[in-house]
């Protein structure tokens, strides 16, 4: 559970084998491949790319979404002999598409010209007779209705503008002039900007005689695509076995052969290398080993001085995984570091719960998770079925079953808990005993703060780097300031005892102050190193005492933003309150009426949404600003396996 132990295995072996090596490796799904660093890998063009574009092209024509397939008889076959099956079912498509677009073009224009015809059905006359006058010359379109009224200006021009049609932004009709103003009066239309719409010349009968022929042009060759359509479904059922699969054989070859590039190949021989976790490399390095020829050597990958390129994959039980969806939101963690995916999983779930404590919230929450895990892929799906038990746990400590506090005892109208608390009577309500809870939401804070410290502590201790560990402000030096500051304002300000004394003021803060404010010098005496470049007293004061106030607010405001889960537990309680109010249940003796559940039904449902989104979202907050700064950093690589898959070509 953590990080998963990685190994870089190395295959060697005759050149005519690295396919097969490649294809091993690519099948595995458990080999991330690194570039050699003198690599010079295979120059030859693809020569299976334009074979597998033509093949995904036909099917794409076809409507099939590609799907791998078996194809292990294909991938030995020379290009030859799969490009003439390629061309084969390419050719037999390609007749039947091309038909078919220029079926779908011609109903394109034929629409195109209904449409056009039909803003001139108030034309009587035939087309043939119009357009074949001698003297005078007629133009079909449409004119802005802004510019209509300037048509007025050239009466006397002899232009005769006859409207059919009208909408807000156009006017259809035509224009008739004298065949020796026809020059003119294109160009002033024009200026007008009136778009001239040409009729086909088989129109030759009036408008509506011309819209009902256009009518019927279209319904035959509908019926005509329609056909069309239905040999190339005919086709694709009879051929989408063999298209899949080939198709899948040519993608294994033509990705393997992309490959070669970062190998190294010379003299007959090949060398590639990558990584594997370490719980697989025997199943790998068996199945390259059956190639024949080819040779492998497992170097597992020291954890404590890892190469910088080594990839991080994580591995938790399935309680945990769900969460190393925020733990990759933030940036993995470095190879041979914390994989903190427990810890957000426990803090998160913790959190969660007590911010949005309610027992039946809680359950519905849960469900809904079980059944998005069900029918979706959503990662937030089983975390909400794990953050709604959690919800519901704490629903029971604060007796509230969909914001009704009368069916379970609440944690709160138990006196002897209250008199250990230091109250002489219990509280009526979760709102009498608010200081209470906001002291235990900084006291949550406070537990946390102190446990990222002391992770950051640790790491750096098994890092080596003793300078972080034991003089930076999440090390040895700010966790003693940390954890004596607070003890000492807790004892004084809860407990009435004076402990801020001057030895345990000098002792505790002032000198952890010190050391946090050299650390640097101090690292390098530990190290034995001195600092690259020389800075001047003033510039190391100033820049370490703007560090040390940075620190020193940190702690300051990662303490209090631990308020707002308090501050959520009493806005939860609120909101209930109201939706109390406004069902009506919150008199003594009322009713409970059909709208009175509808009201609760509805103010549950605003509030799971609302509410539950809100404090989701702070509570990741929490996790990645209060408790990851402390001691994450994120910046692993994601393990990523060579494999064939179409997903970066759909």
């Amino acid at each position: 559970m953590g990080i998963e132990k990685m190994s870089l295995i190395s295959v060697e072996g005759d050149s005519s084998r690295i396919d097969k090596a490649l294809l091993t490796c690519c099948e595995s799904r458990s080999f991330q491949m690194t570039e050699a660093p003198d690599r010079n890998g295979s120059a030859e063009q693809n020569p299976w790319s334009a074979i597998y574009e033509k093949l995904r092209s036909t099917a794409s024509a076809l409507g099939m979404k590609p799907e791998l397939r078996s194809c292990s008889g294909l991938t030995d076959a020379p290009p030859e002999e799969l490009s003439q099956r390629v061309e084969a079912l390419s050719s037999g498509v390609r007749a039947i598409q091309k038909e078919h677009e220029e079926m779908a073009a011609s109903i394109r224009e034929l629409r195109q010209t209904e449409a056009c015809v039909q803003h001139l059905l108030g034309l009587d006359v035939s087309f043939h007779d119009l357009f074949s006058l001698k003297y005078v010359k007629a133009r079909v379109g449409r004119l802005p209705a802004d510019n209509l009224q300037k048509l007025d200006y050239y009466a006397d021009r002899c232009i005769q503008f006859i409207q059919f049609d009208k909408s807000p932004e156009w006017v259809w009709g035509i224009y008739l002039t004298p065949a020796d103003s026809a020059e003119f009066a294109d160009a002033l239309m024009k200026s007008l900007f009136f778009e001239r719409i040409r009729l086909p010349d088989y129109l030759d009968a009036d408008a509506r005689t011309s819209d009902e022929m256009l009518k019927h042009a279209i319904d035959d060759e509908e019926k005509l695509d329609e056909q069309l359509e239905s040999q190339l479904a005919d086709y694709r059922n009879s051929h989408q076995e063999e298209i899949m699969t080939l198709l899948s054989a040519l993608k294994t070859l033509s990705d393997c052969f992309e490959l070669r590039k970062m190998a190294l190949i010379s003299g007959g021989r090949f060398s590639f290398s990558g990584y594997c976790p370490a719980r697989l490399t025997k199943q790998l390095a068996d199945s390259l080993g059956s190639i024949g020829g080819v040779q492998v050597v497992i170097v597992p990958v020291n954890p404590k001085k890892p190469p910088a390129d080594v990839p991080v994959k994580l591995r938790n039980n399935a309680v945990f995984r769900p969460f190393e969806m925020f733990v990759k939101m933030y940036g993995l963690p470095a190879y041979g570091s914390f994989d903190p995916t427990p810890y957000v999983a426990v803090t998160y779930c913790l959190m969660f719960g007590i911010m949005f404590g309610d027992v039946g919230q809680g359950l519905v929450v849960s469900l809904l998770g079980l059944i998005l895990s069900k029918f979706t892929k959503n990662g937030l799906a089983p975390i909400m079925t794990r953050i709604g038990l959690f919800s519901a746990a704490f629903g029971v400590l604060y007796g509230s079953v969909f914001g009704i506090e009368t069916l379970i005892t609440p944690f709160f109208h138990r006196e002897n808990v209250w008199r250990f608390l230091g109250y002489t009577k219990q509280p009526e309500n979760i709102f009498q005993a608010a200081t209470s809870l906001l002291i235990a939401a900084l006291m949550i804070g406070i537990v946390l703060i102190v446990l990222s410290m002391l992770f950051n502590t640790i790491l750096n201790f098994r890092r080596r780097r003793f300078g972080e560990a034991l003089f930076s402000v999440n090390g040895v030096a700010g966790l003693v300031f940390y954890i004596s500051l607070v003890a000492a304002a807790a004892g004084t300000f809860m407990f009435g005892a004076d402990m801020f004394s001057p030895a345990y003021v000098v002792c505790l803060l002032v000198l952890p102050l010190a050391v946090i404010f050299f650390k640097h010098p101090l690292s390098g005496l530990i190290s034995g190193t001195t600092p690259t470049e020389k800075v001047s007293v003033g510039n190391f004061i100033i820049e370490n005492f703007i560090e040390l106030f940075e620190a020193a607010l940190s702690f300051l405001s990662n303490t209090m933003s631990y308020l707002r889960i308090g501050g959520f537990v009493l806005s939860h309680a609120g909101m209930m309150l109201v939706v109390a109010q406004l069902a009506g249940t919150n008199a003594p003796g009322a009713e409970i009426t059909a709208g009175t559940v509808i009201v609760y039904i509805i103010g549950n449902l605003v509030v799971m949404g609302i509410e539950g989104l809100l404090v989701g979202i702070q509570v990741l907050r929490l996790e990645f600003y209060e408790i990851f700064n402390r001691f994450y950093d994120g910046s692993g690589k994601a393990f990523q396996p060579v494999e064939i898959s179409f997903g970066a070509d759909k």
